[in-house]
């Protein structure tokens, strides 16, 4: 093992040893007591801490120190929470999108033209593309709106959808 790559071992050590407690800490309060889901949290926060060492200062006082490790375990927790919050659209494989283009002999075309009744005419559009697989992206394109619109178009279907099916 080269000596540079020992001195990073040994300072990431040595920087889990003096904030280890806090780390957990702020861990158990993004986890809301879960011990389970505080160990996972703790590991992506240390494997974000050894992935940023190289760019703390070295010789760094205690503050500035305590500060960058708070910073990077929000950073983690702050990711992780816009990751669930976000909507994970798969493109239909090629299967379904054949049952797609032959409306006739599709439970999937009904299913869909039913869901579609409760939308707008311009957000049953978009919301027949979202079906093919299209992003945000390729819904401005085809609609002809800003990216942002298409995003927010995409996100008031899935919800007027869900508050409608969850009454």
């Amino acid at each position: 093992m080269e000596d540079n790559e020992r001195h990073l071992y040994d300072r990431f050590d040595s920087l889990i040893t003096r904030h280890g407690g806090l780390i957990d800490r702020l861990c158990m309060r993004h986890a809301f007591g879960d011990v389970n889901r505080c160990a996972e949290l703790r590991q992506d926060c240390y494997i974000s801490l050894w992935h940023y060492l190289p760019g703390l200062r070295i010789g760094a006082n205690a503050f500035h120190e305590t500060a960058w490790v708070v910073w990077h375990c929000r950073s983690v927790f702050s990711h992780l929470r816009y990751r669930r919050r976000t909507h994970r659209f798969l493109p239909l494989d090629d299967n379904m999108a054949d049952t797609l283009s032959e409306p006739d002999n599709s439970h999937l075309h009904d299913t869909l033209d039913s869901l579609a009744t409760l939308l707008t005419p311009h957000e049953r559009e978009a919301f027949y593309l979202m079906a093919e697989g299209y992003s945000a992206e390729d819904l401005a394109i085809e609609l002809g709106i800003k990216h942002r619109s298409a995003v927010l178009l995409r996100h008031r279907i899935i919800e007027k959808l869900r508050h409608h099916f969850t009454k």
